[in-house]
């Protein structure tokens, strides 16, 4: 399949939540196109805003400060004519139906895209399968609804580990990523240990702590796995075929 060389359709990315983790996924999406030039690559606007209320604390405290700036962002994108929106944030898919809501164009549900990209691996579906994330998107249950549903069996970390990852994310959003990779390989190596065959990123902060050279256990980067699917649905990438 020829890459497009036309600078149509535009991808519209809500991002800064956080920073980082917004520039990982415009690389990867980058890296994941076979260009040969310029004019082969995908035409995207990015809103950053990072200034939105921290998604976990405010799910966790029953709040719904983040959404007026979710819904305003993806209604911004929508009115400059794009025709998807992608939003690299695993927390922020709480409010996935209000922010659709909001807008005219289609939202990609990172949950989804990276579920799919789970059932495109070797795991048997028995699994299990660990998700880590915030502790905001444990309890939407946006993840364990759906591995469930296609078959999987979900591993709940425990308090400790979980205090562990709240760590870890903090660490790569204070721009601290050393000793975060360090932590997260001993915390992927531990559930590797209790028989966890694959891990779930379903924090976009988590991605750049997780050593891609000598992983401790396979995981779903649900960041590349947005980028991928965006691609797809734009025609940038060719579907794959059903199995596969």
């Amino acid at each position: 399949m020829s890459v497009r060389a036309h600078q149509q359709p535009v991808l519209g990315i809500l991002g800064g939540m956080g920073p980082l983790a917004t520039a990982d996924f415009i690389t990867k999406m980058t890296q994941a196109l076979p260009a040969k030039c310029d004019r082969d690559h995908i035409p995207w606007i990015t809103l950053s805003q990072p200034g939105i209320p921290d998604r976990s604390e405010s799910i966790q405290s029953g709040s719904d400060a983040p959404l007026p700036y979710l819904t305003s962002g993806v209604a911004w994108l929508a009115a400059q004519g794009v025709s998807q929106i992608v939003i690299p944030c695993n927390t922020s898919h709480f409010w996935y139906e209000q922010m659709q809501a909001a807008s005219a164009v289609p939202i990609l549900h990172i949950a989804d895209a990276a579920v799919n990209e789970l059932k495109k691996t070797s795991l048997p579906e028995a699994g299990p399968v660990a998700l880590l994330a915030t502790r905001g998107t444990v309890r939407t249950g946006i993840y364990a609804g759906r591995l469930k549903s296609a078959g999987y069996r979900v591993v709940e970390l425990d308090d400790e580990e979980q205090t562990t990852l709240d760590n870890i994310i903090h660490c790569v959003k204070a721009g601290d990523v050393a000793p975060a990779r360090e932590r997260m390989q001993r915390l992927e190596a531990a559930l590797h240990g209790k028989g966890v065959k694959m891990a779930i990123l379903g924090c976009t902060e988590l991605p750049l702590a997780h050593d891609r050279r000598q992983p401790a256990l396979p995981v779903i980067d649900t960041s590349l796995a947005l980028a991928k699917e965006a691609l797809r649905r734009l025609g940038y990438l060719e579907l794959e075929k059903a199995g596969e």
